[in-house]
């Protein structure tokens, strides 16, 4: 059934009403099935991946005259790629015999896409129960909005979130069949939560951080590749620059990195004139330098207020650690709009781990949260917030603004705002309160790692960020191939080498000799992203194949269902 509607812009637009998933309607998919799965036992039952069989030729699978980007700043060459089982076995001129040979003229082959910042962990831990719907949709178990643009590893466990228990994350991972690879990191800010809850202390006591250490060492000792933070989150932002400093000790024993969500990330100017992030970037350099240990600095960003920062300010002080001799690079998403919780805008003594604090949502409180919010919209309109995803309520405001809904209600938009992150889980927004400028000026740094910050969803539910489907093709498409802003072999580089090398990721990154066959192959040319604010379920173009472990999961285009994804621990 086809329908009219209007855009949050006013335009008409055509949508099929079967591609919009309705979340109540998604998670009544097959409700018998999910009990099935629960009582046998989830994947047990259920089966992923090509099986080889006997060996009836040289090679399984043979990837033949493409152009070759090996993942470094290598200049490309014409050759084939052979593969036996789960890795590369040879690199150039192949005779040989093999049960499938792709055909990549006129393409470019290329290590499969690392994505060091996802949170596709959350999709899974946030479902609870029902995330058993993994086993039977298949862009869910798939990971189709990754592998669909090249994403072949994804890292979860960032910003301070995600499963603490690693062994029970990666083991769901391997049950569902997932259809990339996982890394994690240990999540800063859940540690904090189990163990204190909501008495959450700022200055932790010897025994506090006994406590911490130890669950850090757990965790790592489990396979972490390092410790993230969410230092503009609860409970993250309790979090003294000395205990991170400490905790990181702990990480640099079993050769993990620290990765940090900065504690501000605009261009608030402090009482001595500095600019927040600067302040921010100050500290990462500090407790790399002090715990002695690499540093990742996360989404790497000028958020509102704006005020006069530049790019040039942010890098300054990334590259005075460098010149101090500190690992320290970063990572970026190609958009000029973030997302996350909507309680993001508000200061943090109104926020808890799951949203607002009750004291806040009492009549007092919310008078407080609506003054505090019209502080925000003041350099940040409720025109700028777009709602992607309802937790509860009205999942028709999804896909507009704050300002539109403010119209639809006949409400001051404050007072939408205050209805909203008071629910019992505040919805999640795009903000769009980020230079375009700064982005391009970030980019080109042979330090900058691509990310898309996103994370794993269904097909058709709710309206994500675009770089949920579009990251990796839209930075090859824009600011490679259109705005020239960087070369094509150094931006293949930062999603692949680069991020495999920093996070320790071994036999990935690269494509040479006994690495693992994860790679893609792309009609450059074509690339092209086609996911937006409005209409984000939208696979890219020109990604023609990706290879996961030896397992072709995208063939001519289509995702195929087959899963060579694992679960994988550092070392």
């Amino acid at each position: 059934m086809i329908r009219n509607e209007k855009d949050v812009f006013g335009n008409y637009i055509m949508k099929e009403e079967s591609s919009r998933v309705k979340r109540r309607d998604f998670l009544k998919i097959s409700a018998s099935t999910v009990a099935t799965l629960s009582l046998v036992g989830g994947a047990t039952s259920i089966f992923y991946g090509c099986s080889k069989g006997p060996r009836d030729a040289d090679f399984d699978t043979v990837i033949k005259g493409g152009i070759v980007y090996d993942g470094t700043l290598n200049e490309p060459f014409f050759g084939d790629v052979g593969i036996v089982d789960d890795k590369i076995v040879t690199i150039g001129e192949i005779a040989g015999t093999a049960r499938r040979t792709i055909d990549a003229t006129g393409c470019i082959v290329t290590p499969g896409f690392i994505d060091v910042h996802t949170h596709c962990d959350l999709t899974f831990k946030r479902l609870g129960f029902k995330r058993n719907l993994a086993y039977v949709l298949p862009s869910f178990k798939g990971n189709y909005n990754y592998i669909c643009q090249g994403v072949t590893t994804v890292v979860t466990g960032n910003c301070g979130f995600g499963y603490t228990d690693i062994d029970h994350w990666l083991g769901l991972v391997d049950r569902v069949g997932f259809g990339t690879n996982v890394y994690h990191l240990v999540p800063h800010g859940i540690i904090r939560d189990e163990l204190f809850g909501e008495n959450q202390p700022r200055e932790l006591t010897k025994d506090q951080m006994s406590a911490m250490k130890k669950k850090v060492a757990e965790t790592m000792e489990m396979g972490a590749v390092g410790m993230s933070t969410g230092l503009e989150y609860a409970p993250g932002f309790y979090s003294t620059t000395e205990e991170l400093i400490d905790l990181c000790k702990v990480v640099r024993q079993y050769g993990g990195i620290f990765t940090t969500h900065m504690r501000d990330e605009s261009g608030k100017i402090y009482e001595n004139g500095e600019f927040g992030v600067v302040e921010s970037i100050r500290e990462a350099v500090r407790i790399g330098e002090e715990a002695e240990i690499p540093v990742e600095i996360s989404h790497l960003k000028a958020t509102a207020p704006l005020n006069d920062v530049r790019a040039e300010n942010i890098l300054r002080e990334i590259e005075v650690g460098r010149e101090k001799g500190l690992d320290i690079t970063a990572d970026q998403y190609p958009y000029a709009a973030g997302s996350t919780d909507l309680t993001i805008l508000l200061p943090n003594e109104f926020k808890s781990i799951d949203g607002i604090k009750d004291e806040f949502k009492t009549k007092e409180g919310r008078g407080e949260i609506r003054k505090a919010i019209n502080e925000v919209f003041a350099y940040l309109g409720p025109d700028k917030t777009l709602i992607t995803m309802m937790h509860e309520g009205n999942e028709d405001f999804e896909g507009k603004t704050l300002l539109d809904i403010a119209k639809l209600e006949g409400k001051d938009p404050a007072d939408i705002y205050v209805e909203l992150v008071c629910d019992i889980k505040p919805p999640v927004g795009v903000f769009f309160g980020q230079s375009m400028d700064i982005v391009r000026d970030l980019m080109p740094n042979d330090y900058v790692i691509t990310i898309s910050d996103g994370w794993t969803v269904p097909k058709g539910m709710s309206k994500p960020h675009p770089r949920l489907y579009g990251t990796f093709p839209k930075k090859i498409r824009q600011f490679v191939l259109d705005e020239k802003i960087l070369n094509l072999k150094s931006a293949i580089r930062s999603m692949t080498s680069i991020p495999a090398e920093k996070f320790g990721l071994k036999g990935r990154g690269k494509i040479e000799v006994g690495a693992f066959a994860d790679l893609i192959v792309m009609d450059v040319e074509k690339v092209q992203d086609h996911a937006t604010y409005l209409d984000p379920h939208q696979y890219p173009d020109g990604i023609l194949y990706s290879m996961v472990n030896g397992v072709l999961a995208v063939d001519n285009s289509k995702a195929t269902g087959d899963r060579g994804g694992r679960g994988l621990r550092r070392g």
